[in-house]
């Protein structure tokens, strides 16, 4: 990912890191509202709701429109997806989902995993994994009548 893209994430993610801020966006959930109503919901002063919508607009989070006399705040879809998406990447990589048995060399008893081994010996129907120390070596030595 592009180093601009994440710097603008990061400061989408960091317009979002305020409580109230972030409640304004839950408000704004499915709903259009004006900074009259959103201070009434969140017990704001009316200059505070409008300096964190200045905010989350800047950042590209929401958006104005003017009907009639009142402006009402909505949220950008688009904005809010490429969050959702970046998070759902970050929250996805799950450490037990993809990650690989341990085995161990049977020789020096290193933990290893199938990918990180060196090489590999099928003996009496196990199949085992070494470091490449010199421990297959050692293996096939100690085994030399039988392989």
């Amino acid at each position: 990912m592009k180093i601009s893209v994440l710097k603008s994430y990061s400061a989408q993610l960091k317009a979002l890191g305020h409580t109230k801020r972030l409640e304004i966006v839950c408000l704004l959930q499915g709903h259009s509202l004006t900074v009259g109503q959103i201070a009434q919901m969140t017990a704001l002063r009316q200059a505070a709701v409008s300096q964190h919508l200045m905010l989350l607009k800047d950042q590209g989070l929401v958006q104005a429109s003017q009907l009639g006399k009142e402006i009402y705040y909505t949220l950008r879809g688009d904005s809010l997806t490429g969050l959702a998406v970046l998070t759902k990447n970050l929250t996805r990589i799950n450490p037990l989902e993809d990650a690989e048995p341990t085995v161990i060399d049977p020789i020096c008893h290193m933990h290893l995993t199938p990918s990180t081994s060196d090489h590999t010996r099928e003996y009496d129907g196990v199949r085992h994994y070494f470091c490449g120390k010199g421990c297959l070596k050692q293996f096939n030595n100690s085994h030399r009548g039988s392989l």
